[in-house]
């Protein structure tokens, strides 16, 4: 029997745990005794964390970035990347990309953009009252506890609410998905030891637990259903979304109830801008993460003739070939037996295929005319699902960019899509002068991210995150008139 990886709380009280076997897992799960503690001590602690200096704060979080960056160029990260990779089934390639973006999540800079394009007020209100106005002022007080369940597709995710919970001045308890725990942990290891040289360092870690509890765990449903929390920040889809909206409405302190949701990336491309730069863009937003991510296109439109599409087609291949061997994918029986049973479905049909035979970088890619077969394709093996469909696009040839937004708008409610909330992101390489009809177009759809197609996984510090402001999310704004 292979060595279970240990799953143990990461913080700066004493507590108590029960062990549990998950899988391959051995986790230990904090008491239900233990967190009613903590968390008491936790209140304290938050009341003193939101008078502490932000831009002190900020100090700290970039010292762990640049602490983080000096280990990842020593080599001492490899062996958290061989287990995120075992973990995840991602490339350790991606993963050593994924740990060279934690500097910049850590970022002072980057953070203080987001906090203050997302707050409403000067960001020295998360630390003392500021007058907006004569005699009127904005104080901005944490709403936690907040108590954070993050989602496995990448590591990322879970540090960017963790980390503005943090600088916002609660006191903050993170449960990362278990194939990302290993990651989670070891970022936040460089907060607990600058905390024995740092005063604030001391506070912000105190401030902060990461943990993991099983489904049926009595202490998960302590937490949502009467711990003393202000805020539970859920990433993740069906059915644990509704399950757990049910337990925290029943908490009788009302915690804010904050979900990021399952949605998905579409790409939209004209034939005038079907070049090998776009072809190598979607390529790689294809590969990057299995299109596992939100912001990932699992669908395109083409907008042109077919025969443009079928050129352009040619030369996604040509870069799924190239950055795909350079990422390969962990890809088991079931999975080649379900993408190759697929494969021969279409075929029989007489769709267009392009696919590879290389087990270690698996893509397909379909065209189609005017109308997707995805639908069809999911009715008879339901289990090719959105998540199980990795490197895997269908591209739809339509005459003009109306018929582009119509697939746009129905695509969440199509049986191969079903399981998300709508197209988050829209990737786009279309000329200048459409854009400004798409985009406005788009904005009425509902969608929340318009990017190129070539960095469609790429986030500003400025974003919102699905709509919203994790800031606000994570806060309460007082009002104090002196006059």
């Amino acid at each position: 029997m292979s060595q279970r990886f240990k799953v143990k709380p990461l913080c700066s009280y004493d507590n108590n745990v029960v062990e549990k076997i998950q899988g391959n897992y051995s986790v230990y799960e904090i008491t239900e005794q233990s967190i009613q503690e903590i968390l008491t001590k936790g209140l304290a602690v938050q009341e003193e964390l939101s008078e502490i200096n932000i831009w002190k704060k900020l100090d700290i979080i970039e010292e762990m970035g640049k602490i983080w960056q000096e280990r990842l160029n020593r080599g001492e990260l490899d062996e958290i990347k061989e287990l995120l990779a075992k973990s995840t089934g991602y490339s350790e390639k991606l993963i050593e990309m994924e740990l060279s973006f934690v500097p910049l999540i850590l970022n002072r800079e980057n953070i203080i953009q987001n906090l203050k394009y997302s707050l409403i007020v000067n960001i020295e209100a998360l630390e003392r009252f500021v007058e907006v106005k004569d005699g009127e002022s904005l104080r901005i007080m944490p709403a936690g506890p907040a108590f954070i369940i993050s989602s496995g597709n990448s590591l990322i995710p879970p540090l960017i609410p963790s980390i503005i919970s943090l600088v916002t001045g609660n006191f903050t308890i993170v449960k990362p998905s278990l194939s990302n725990y290993a990651g989670v942990a070891e970022v936040f290891k460089t907060l607990f030891s600058l905390a024995s040289i740092n005063d604030v360092a001391k506070k912000m870690a105190d401030a902060l637990l990461i943990c993991y509890f099983t489904h049926d765990s009595a202490t998960l449903k302590y937490l949502l259903s009467k711990a003393k929390i202000g805020v539970v920040n859920f990433w993740g889809g069906e059915p644990a979304r509704s399950t757990i909206a049910k337990i925290v409405s029943e908490n009788p302190n009302h915690p804010r109830f904050i979900v990021n949701g399952p949605m998905t990336g579409c790409a939209i491309i004209d034939e005038e801008s079907s070049n090998e730069e776009n072809a190598r863009g979607l390529a790689m937003n294809i590969i990057l993460y299995d299109q596992q991510l939100c912001s990932s296109p699992t669908f395109a439109i083409f907008i042109g003739s077919y025969e443009s599409a079928l050129s352009f087609l040619n030369l996604v291949k040509k870069f799924l070939n190239e950055i795909g061997s350079e990422m390969e994918i962990q890809a088991d029986e079931a999975s080649i037996f379900l993408t190759q049973s697929v494969r021969r479905f279409l075929q029989l049909r007489g769709s267009s295929i392009l696919f590879s035979n290389d087990f270690r970088n698996l893509w397909t890619l379909i065209l189609s005319k005017k109308k997707s077969i995805l639908d069809q394709v999911v009715s008879v093996f339901p289990a090719f699902n959105l998540y199980n469909r990795k490197r895997f696009l269908e591209i739809v040839v339509v005459d003009s960019m109306e018929e582009a937004l119509e697939h746009v708008k129905t695509l969440p409610y199509s049986v191969a899509f079903k399981g998300i909330d709508t197209v988050q992101t829209i990737g786009y390489a279309i000329g200048n002068e459409k854009r400004k009809k798409l985009f406005k177009e788009l904005a009425r759809l509902g969608v929340y991210r318009i990017v190129p197609l070539s960095d469609m996984y790429m986030r500003s510090a400025i974003e919102p995150y699905d709509g919203m402001s994790l800031p606000l999310s994570f806060t309460k704004i007082l009002y104090c008139r002196n006059r």
